[in-house]
């Protein structure tokens, strides 16, 4: 075997992904994969899923992908990945729509095709050509929410929508805004018009914007309602709301649970608030549509809606990545007591500083807008009670009526088991339960000390089972690993560095890497330098289909960014490997000569020729060839 070598050229023409084979020409497939890099860019799209702020050369952030109070996400553009080192995530543009969508490869680079504008073409079909993907559900709503404006700007349709909209006190470029719509019973039919535009009956049902009676005959899912389209932060409509017009007993109706839209994980308004809740330092969540209409209108883009279920632990996974205070607005009595339930137990577990506000006269946001200005409203928000504070008024409202002492610690006991559950949540650490206990104490008039002892009593109990630690089987002897760890630190160096890659020239023979991800990584790197005579961090990820070998090729790069002494420390890590593969074919050499002196022991009845080899190669042990010592030296650049 040849001490160096090339690595093999890449030239498979099929894209294995997730194991999902999609015929796309290698030509084709890398020309949109190019396409896409260079029109997403990757701090914008993760800026849609969190707040960064700069940090030196880099960008960090809470994490999207775990929670967690101190940011470790970091955004590093000049080379266009992203590490977390929390979780230890990490990937490209592909990789985080991959992670954050959980989709195969090749439905996160159709996301992004759509999102850069860029037509996708596959050459045939994939094997799983039944199978309906997010990005097709993206495609179908962002065409029916089209086709519902249109029906709501239509003269002779449209014209008593457009009343009612218009006396909620919604203006046009405001319902512009929002794209709101119409689905109207009858015809048109959206089966029909879907077929026109290239959508078959399969994806408008999985989109849920038709459904099957019993008999298995389709029927519209929204008839006679005004629509609401719903976005994610990367602005694609998953879903959709209606309102009915009608006398229906479903007074709203949401899009189904399917694989793009999760009203538990949904926020109506996400899309356009998102960078106003960054820039207010604040999110105003509110119950309806209606509402976060009328007060993004007001002037309060920071507000968005729930979708008819409860908050969330999704809910406030996604608000905390752009903001640390969330006010939530109510009308009524009921309404206050489950939001300040859901604020203890779901919001400030996960370290969200949860205040509540009241509307006055048991009006809903929209109805107080239509009779207030926006002073009066911001006064609404700013009047706001912490959560503790307001469930524990509530609470000893509730007693006050029976006053003992025997109610008294009552109302306290009931107080501290509701705090307790909300102190025992995974993202609370020492510093924010101290805050937390330090409130309490200050609430109830009663010592720290007493107040800790309680609520440590009063906490949930857990099972403590221990984790079982797997010892993971050493898959190479103890003297291969220095050389291991030698072609890490090479991979770090050139994935941080690639000019370095060229001044080298060539490499030992990659084939000796045991890791395959490390081996992967290598391969890919020298074949773009042999072909272009240089290469980016991101030509390497885009090449890299697996989602752990991206990961480990963004570790090893984020490592190899920190060092300083780049080229001493290739040098170094080069000449250790070469003096390595010398010490090897060495022993080869030396094994070879006492086989050989074996044999012709055998041969000649124990003449001592072998043995003679054996000791002549012993008493010059210090020779090496030149070919091996050239090796050894590890110069760059000779």
């Amino acid at each position: 075997m040849p001490v160096v070598v090339r690595a093999a050229r890449v030239t498979t023409g099929l894209c294995m992904s997730m194991g999902r084979r999609c015929l796309l020409s290698l030509q084709g497939f890398e020309q949109s994969k190019r396409q896409i890099l260079d029109r997403v860019d990757l701090v914008d799209l993760v800026s849609e899923h969190v707040a960064l702020r700069r940090r030196g050369r880099r960008l960090v952030g809470l994490c999207p992908f775990h929670s967690e109070k101190t940011p470790s996400f970091t955004v590093n553009p000049d080379m266009g990945i992203f590490k977390c080192f929390g979780c230890g995530k990490g990937g490209d543009l592909f990789s985080f729509v991959q992670q954050r969508e959980n989709v195969s490869f090749m439905e996160a680079m159709r996301i992004l095709a759509d999102r850069a504008g860029i037509e996708l073409s596959l050459s045939g079909k994939s094997e799983n050509n039944s199978a309906v993907g997010r990005a097709d559900i993206a495609k179908v709503n962002d065409w029916a929410a089209r086709w519902f404006r249109g029906h709501l700007l239509d003269g002779r349709l449209g014209a008593t929508t457009r009343t009612y909209v218009a006396d909620r006190g919604i203006a046009d470029e405001v319902a512009e805004q929002f794209e709101l719509g119409l689905a109207i019973d009858g015809a048109p039919s959206i089966v029909d018009a879907g077929r026109r535009a290239g959508f078959g009956v399969a994806l408008l049902e999985a989109a849920d914007l038709i459904r099957r009676r019993e008999d298995g005959r389709p029927y519209e899912t929204f008839r006679n309602r005004l629509i609401f389209p719903i976005r994610d932060p990367m602005r694609r409509v998953i879903g959709f709301g209606g309102r009915t017009l009608v006398d229906d007993r479903a007074k709203y109706l949401n899009t189904r649970q399917n694989a793009l839209f999760d009203k538990g994980r949904s926020l109506y308004g996400i899309d356009r608030a998102r960078e106003s809740v960054v820039s207010a330092g604040r999110v105003v969540i509110v119950e309806g549509y209606t509402d976060c209409i009328a007060a993004h209108q007001a002037g309060f883009p920071e507000t968005v809606a729930t979708l008819g279920t409860a908050l969330t632990d999704q809910h406030v996974d996604l608000l905390r990545r752009y903001t640390e205070q969330a006010v939530f607005l109510f009308d009524s009595d009921s309404a206050g007591t489950a939001a300040a339930d859901r604020a203890i137990t779901v919001a400030l577990p996960r370290c969200l500083d949860a205040r509540l506000a009241r509307i006055p006269e048991g009006k809903d946001p929209s109805d107080f807008l239509g009779t207030h200005d926006a002073s009066a409203f911001s006064d609404v928000l700013n009047g706001a009670v912490g959560a503790l504070e307001f469930k524990w008024l509530q609470i000893e409202n509730s007693f006050r009526d029976r006053a003992s002492d025997a109610t008294r610690r009552e109302a306290i006991l009931e107080f501290l088991r509701i705090v307790a559950e909300g102190a025992d949540g995974h993202a609370v650490d020492a510093i924010q339960r101290g805050l937390m206990v330090n409130q309490v104490a200050h609430l109830l008039r009663m010592g720290r000390a007493e107040v800790e002892a309680t609520l440590s009593r009063l906490a949930p109990r857990r099972s403590s089972s221990r984790e079982a630690v797997a010892n993971v089987p050493q898959t190479a002897p103890e003297r291969a690993l220095g050389e291991q760890r030698d072609w890490a630190r090479v991979l770090e160096v050139v994935l941080s560095e690639p000019g370095l890659l060229a001044a080298v020239g060539e490499l030992p023979d990659v084939g000796r890497i045991i890791d395959p991800r490390d081996r992967r990584i290598a391969e890919v790197a020298l074949d773009l330098a042999d072909r272009y005579g240089e290469f980016r961090m991101v030509d390497v990820l885009s090449a890299l289909s697996d989602p752990q070998t991206v990961e480990r090729a963004c570790d090893l790069a984020e490592r190899g960014s920190s060092r300083t002494r780049h080229e001493t420390e290739l040098r170094d890590a080069l000449s250790r490997i070469g003096r390595r593969i010398a010490a090897a074919d060495l022993e080869d050499a030396k094994r070879t000569v006492r086989e050989a002196g074996e044999e012709a022991a055998v041969l000649t009845g124990g003449s001592p020729v072998g043995a003679a080899l054996q000791e002549g190669l012993e008493a010059h042990r210090h020779f090496v060839p030149q070919r091996l010592r050239r090796r050894a030296g590890g110069d760059i650049g000779g």
